[in-house]
């Protein structure tokens, strides 16, 4: 699957970072918004350039067919229970401070998300949510 990002040419993201700069400063300088896109824009550029050999990044069937005397063997994947999730809705909203942090207080937390004074919980991002994950013991 080829994705275009909004017509960026990937020789000029490669040769940016080629002559010094970071991957966050290429990512502002073109207005992307993540940085595996500008991975991906740097690899395209250096195939592009000739840099590294071109790759195809289709999906090819490795195995080999099954036949009498090379029967496929297929493994089942273990997996594991998920716990039923809850998902608590709030009209409360938050933004990353100047200092790069977010407050959150008594009335958030126990009123109307449900924690407990002496609560422990681990933080987490899935995608572009970040998890609150209440935790059995407080890590140390």
């Amino acid at each position: 699957m080829q994705v275009e990002y909004k017509n960026i040419d990937a020789k000029l993201v490669a040769n940016e970072i080629r002559n010094g700069r970071s991957l966050e400063s290429v990512q502002k300088l073109f207005g992307i918004r993540y940085k595996s896109e500008v991975q991906d824009l740097y690899m395209r550029g250096l195939m592009e350039l000739g840099e590294i050999p071109q790759v195809g990044f289709s999906k090819q069937d490795l195995r080999p067919s099954a036949t009498a005397e090379h029967p496929v063997v297929r493994r089942r994947e273990k997996q594991l229970p998920k716990a039923p999730s809850v998902v608590i809705k709030t009209n409360s909203f938050r933004t990353i401070g100047q200092s790069g942090s977010i407050t959150l207080n008594k009335v958030l937390l126990i009123e109307q998300l449900g924690f407990e004074v002496g609560d422990s919980f681990e933080i987490f991002r899935e995608d572009d949510q970040i998890i609150l994950k209440k935790a059995a013991t407080p890590l140390q």
